[in-house]
């Protein structure tokens, strides 16, 4: 009798159980459907999210690279990791000191990131990681230097990947609370919503469940998953609190870690200043019902309207071998949170996260997180109540200002559309019904044009874009700026304005008046034709025939020519009678930001230098890019000798040992091998030696 009393008991406890769980968490099927029939059309669209750690990413090639590769089913990566305590320069683009380890400059990552973000890509900066919180130097943060960096390379946002000392351990102490509470709203200050900014954090997957001890602070007596209420949630026995490798999948253990609730405190006080919480749902035991780590992210999502993100790892965990993520469960995790969970997120937004990109799985050698990915993706967009397009202009950008006479290319990013319609001043141009999404406009007139792209579904439900470009004359100086003596120039060809007259730097400057430095080169007079000198879109093929001379020709001509140019055509002669700017150069076009290259070996001018393009190239890839297709062309010795010494450009690598250079009125030549931006003077232990 006793025991069978005993068991009436248990059962009878379990029964209890079950009842509280369902008061707790459940909605009504019929109340559940409903809500997702509604936001059938005005859901938002659900988020993929990937870590991309930049120590695996490869140099730039004919077939790009792994970043510039990653899929439009990643709706958001993650780029991992700069310091906490970087120093960055604005307008500088050197990342060598900030922590980001890709194997190439900051003007090739600034365009990576352009090129994701034209695919319609979020990319969000992550800071620290498990690397980057090892010293009490991590807390001296410049949250300017930060904000700096994120709005020259053109993120989209931050992600606080905050894990002090290289894990969650200690993360719940109150200091470590105030810290990520102190981050979250510094950046959301200098990052603002209103300007289209995500501010990001990485927490782990239990910090939203309660656990009073030691730190009542990480606990919610409101929330039904409070600590309280930890039997309620998992419906395990309270002795397995501690329990988080047992083969049982205990759920309860994971009100058992150290970490556990130490996003409450931070949601109360920054949860509105949150976009994302990417929780990161792994290295925590054996749990079996992780669908509760989700579900008690969405309860303060709810509360404060940010979105999550089920963060899972593509197998094998390093610090917590005993769950897997294997494709049945990142199809089921993935599933539910498309279906909203228990607290009805159906339509919001929410999505899944992985780490990291590209690690292939050890159960299945054919998946790696991109594939991950894609299964997640095709599992949200099936599931998620949405059918409303999106569309995004790429090409131009809003307010672009355009040369008379160039093409202007207009491409869209489109989801869900069955085809798009392109305006012109409100004009039907073309119906594109196949990717790519883009047609190519020309002969636009001088003065102000609509463009206007309208994405139509398969039910018919559009949306639309507009922005707005002006096409100015070829000699306008409009949208030159003043120079301003206390800007960093630090690209070669930039142009300002300046006592009435367009100048170009030829390297890095800050302070150097133009016309009194060598480092501004004359472009043209305001107003002037572009028959004086390198008159018209900063080319110099548009004075042919250098009337009044060209200050910026070849080698050998005009040196006492009638109104010669400085230095005259390439093969000009010695008399340079009105010397042009290229000599004999005539046949050789200008660089045409417009148009494709993809003739191997083509020639072009550009900011008075030919180059020759080494395989196709895409319009607006121009040439500089040390990187890129372009490769500068180097005629009648030119950097063979101190007297035909080269500008030195701050963009162009210099491969060849015994190179001349000019740089800040001297004559320097290279002992080996030069990156771009290791300019001479640098380091006195660098490449570059002073000749005169």
């Amino acid at each position: 009798m006793t025991k069978r009393f005993i068991s009436f008991c248990i059962a009878l406890l379990a029964l209890w159980s079950c009842s509280q769980h369902d008061e707790l968490l459940s909605t009504q099927e019929t109340q559940k459907k409903e809500s997702f029939l509604q936001t059938k059309t005005t859901g938002e669209t659900p988020m993929v999210v990937g870590y991309f750690p930049s120590w695996s990413e490869t140099y730039p090639s004919t077939s790009g690279t792994r970043l510039r590769n990653i899929p439009e089913e990643v709706t958001h990566i993650f780029l991992s990791f700069i310091k906490p305590n970087m120093r960055y320069v604005k307008g500088s683009f050197d990342i060598k000191n900030v922590g980001i380890e890709v194997p190439y400059d900051g003007l090739t990552l600034k365009e990576t990131v352009d090129i994701l973000k034209a695919k319609g890509i979020k990319v969000i900066l992550s800071i620290g990681g498990e690397t980057y919180w090892g010293s009490n130097e991590s807390y001296d943060i410049d949250h300017q230097n930060i904000a700096d960096f994120v709005r020259d390379f053109g993120f989209d946002g931050i992600d606080w990947d905050y894990e002090p000392n290289g894990g969650f351990q200690t993360i719940g102490e109150p200091e470590n609370v105030e810290r990520f509470i102190s981050m979250i709203k510094s950046s959301r200050e200098l990052l603002p919503r209103s300007e289209g900014y995500i501010i990001a954090c990485a927490p782990a997957g239990c910090g939203a469940l309660g656990r009073p001890t030691p730190y009542a602070q990480n606990d919610d007596s409101e929330s039904p998953y409070s600590y309280a209420n930890r039997a309620i949630i998992t419906g395990d026995d309270l002795s397995n609190e501690y329990n988080s490798t047992s083969t049982q999948g205990y759920t309860i253990s994971l009100y058992g870690f150290a970490s556990t609730g130490h996003m409450i405190p931070v949601f109360r006080a920054a949860g509105d200043d949150l976009d994302l919480v990417a929780f990161q749902g792994y290295n925590t035991g054996s749990a079996s019902q992780r669908e509760i780590m989700y579900d008690s992210y969405a309860y303060y999502a709810n509360k404060h309207n940010f979105k999550v993100a089920f963060g899972m790892h593509i197998p094998d965990e390093p610090w917590g071998p005993y769950y897997v993520y294997d494709e049945s469960k990142l199809r089921e995790y993935t599933s539910y949170v498309a279906q909203g969970g228990r607290h009805d997120r159906a339509g919001k937004g929410d999505g899944v996260m992985f780490w990291q990109l590209l690690q292939v799985s050890s159960i299945d050698r054919s998946l790696d997180g991109i594939e991950y990915s894609k299964i997640a993706y095709s599992i949200l967009e099936d599931s998620a109540p949405i059918t409303t397009p999106t569309i995004s202009i790429s090409s131009p950008v809003n307010n672009a200002l355009i040369r008379e006479g160039k093409n202007v290319i207009f491409s869209v990013n489109v989801k869900r559309a069955e085809r798009v319609e392109f305006f012109i001043n409100n004009i039907l141009l073309a119906t594109v019904t196949e990717a790519p999404f883009s047609v190519e406009v020309e002969n636009l007139a001088v003065g102000t044009h609509s463009l206007k792209a309208k994405a139509i579904s398969i039910t018919g439900e559009t949306v639309e874009k507009e922005i707005s470009i002006k096409i100015i004359d070829k000699n306008s100086v409009e949208n030159i700026p003043l120079w301003d003596a206390s800007a960093i120039y630090a690209i070669a060809g930039n142009q300002v304005l300046y006592n009435n007259i367009v100048w170009s730097n030829a390297w890095w400057t800050c302070g150097d008046e133009p016309g009194r430095s060598d480092v501004w080169k004359y472009v043209r007079a305001e107003g002037e034709d572009g028959n004086n000198g390198n008159g018209g879109d900063n080319s110099a093929g548009d004075g042919d025939n250098g009337n009044n001379g060209g200050n910026n020709g070849g080698d050998n001509g005009g040196d006492s020519g009638n109104n010669g140019g400085n230095n005259g055509g390439d093969n000009g002669g010695d008399s340079g009678n009105n010397g042009g700017d290229n000599g004999n150069d005539t046949d050789v076009e200008e660089y045409d930001p417009s148009k494709k290259y993809s003739t191997a070996g083509t020639i072009v001018i550009y900011q008075n230098k030919k180059y020759k393009n080494k395989w196709w190239v895409n319009p607006g890839d121009y040439p500089g890019n040390p990187n890129g297709p372009w490769e500068l062309i180097l005629e009648n010795g030119e950097g063979s000798t101190p007297e035909k010494a080269l500008d030195y450009d701050i963009m162009s690598t210099y491969p060849n040992a015994g190179t001349f250079v000019n740089y800040n009125g001297k004559v320097y030549t290279n002992k080996w091998y030069v990156s771009a931006g290791d300019y001479p003077g640098k380091d006195e232990w660098g490449p570059w030696e002073i000749v005169k």
